[in-house]
């Protein structure tokens, strides 16, 4: 037991026997009256009750208002203010040691990994799955811009900008897929003959290393003008024929290893 309940005790033992003592003399006083035992015993109680309540009353009246006021007047004097601060920490001895002990716990479980990071962090096949996906659609999109750029470079002087604009979008979704949809047959010079057009379509179909019967299919949709008197078949096995004279030539540097090399860029954009 310390001793703030130690002094709680003895005030309120005071406190009691001093109403019990009233009560007595209440008693007493109304007995002098000439009352009956039992009043007198009621008058006795009652007595000790309501001085016990106005009691309460008072404590509670001056805790809540009189002992702060009185407090922070008398903190203003240095010497009471010292006082304070030595019974807190007497009071409180054990207060430095749980607020050390507190304070080391959170640096042992901030060092530590917790188990849903350990559990949900990318693991290494995840990593290299992320980086080979990255460069290989770096690739894709490298080999497309130069087959753009290829095809700027070699029909840009056989077609209006229109007609170029459609056939590089036509090139675009060809290069993601073997076949087109909705496909209007873009119109070219009549300079360019049936295997100019072949030759093109070789060089960009090696580019991106489709087999001949897609190449030639695509481009017998995409030129139907122009190839109009020639069956796919026909153009699958003629498409890298060199027989003929033409103005479009088979290039193996624009497809060695599968890419195109030496064509500069001739717009801003590779495709419209």
């Amino acid at each position: 037991m310390n001793q703030k309940s130690i002094e709680h005790i003895a005030l309120y033992s005071l406190v009691l026997v001093g109403t019990l003592v009233v009560g007595v003399l209440a008693r007493q006083f109304v007995l002098s009256k000439g009352v009956d035992d039992f009043s007198s015993s009621v008058a006795f109680f009652a007595t000790v009750i309501v001085l016990m309540a106005i009691y309460a009353s008072l404590q509670t009246t001056f805790n809540q208002f009189l002992l702060p006021r009185i407090e922070a007047f008398l903190l203003r004097f240095s010497a009471f203010q010292t006082m304070k601060n030595h019974n807190d920490t007497v009071s409180v001895p054990e207060a430095p040691t749980i607020k050390d002990s507190n304070q080391a716990t959170p640096d042992v479980i901030e060092s530590a990994p917790t188990a849903e990071e350990t559990i949900f962090g990318p693991s290494e096949y995840e990593v290299m799955r992320t980086n080979s996906i990255a460069k290989k659609n770096r690739a894709i999109q490298t080999k497309l811009e130069k087959v753009i750029s290829y095809t700027k470079q070699t029909m840009v002087a056989y077609m209006s900008e229109e007609e170029l604009n459609r056939l590089c979008a036509y090139i675009v979704e060809y290069s993601s897929g073997d076949t087109l949809q909705k496909i209007s047959p873009v119109k070219v010079d009549s300079q360019l003959k049936s295997i100019d057009i072949m030759h093109f379509g070789w060089n960009i179909g090696k580019a991106f290393g489709r087999k001949r019967i897609h190449t030639a299919t695509f481009i017998k949709n995409v030129f139907a003008h122009t190839l109009r008197d020639l069956e796919i078949s026909t153009i699958e096995r003629k498409m890298s024929h060199t027989e003929s004279d033409s103005m479009i030539k088979l290039d193996k540097k624009l497809y060695k290893n599968n890419t195109i090399e030496h064509y500069p860029l001739l717009f801003n954009s590779p495709y419209p």
